[in-house]
């Protein structure tokens, strides 16, 4: 099993959030027992070091100037294809625009459930995921459990 990180270079590094989420990802992979791949497009060799130092095993250089542009559309088939490729269970995006746009498509495509905005680590509880999220302004929590494979 893998679990597969979309990983976002602006400005000539790698973004914050990005890092964040690949350490979210390594995380999982410890609870679960799977690996990391991260899609790092259009990056040079030291945003992918970054990119491994942060805990992805496996780093899938993508270089096209057409995904530079950001078109979701694009951007979703690219990483759909990466989840097939890569049997990816369960696929990581930070919650910022991109995100934002392009996992709801690729959710839908792959059939897949989706927690926008988790706030903490998910709990293995038997074939599910289950990932606490903030609901009402931040009010309280909640716990979704996903089910898909």
């Amino acid at each position: 099993m893998s679990i597969l990180v979309y990983t976002e270079i602006n400005k000539g590094k790698v973004k914050k959030a990005s890092l964040e989420a690949v350490n979210y990802a390594s995380k999982i992979a410890e609870i679960t027992g799977a690996s990391v791949t991260a899609i790092a497009i259009n990056a040079d060799a030291s945003q992918i070091e970054e990119i491994g130092k942060a805990g992805a095993k496996k780093i899938l250089s993508i270089k096209n100037e057409e995904l530079t542009s950001l078109d979701n559309s694009l951007l979703t088939a690219a990483v759909e294809q990466a989840a097939k490729t890569e049997n990816a269970k369960v696929i990581i995006f930070s919650f910022d625009l991109v995100g934002k746009a392009v996992a709801p498509r690729l959710s839908a495509k792959l059939k897949a459930g989706l927690v926008a905005g988790a706030v903490d680590y998910p709990v293995v509880n038997g074939a599910s995921l289950e990932v606490k999220k903030n609901v009402f302004s931040g009010k309280a929590t909640a716990i979704y459990s996903i089910n898909t494979s």
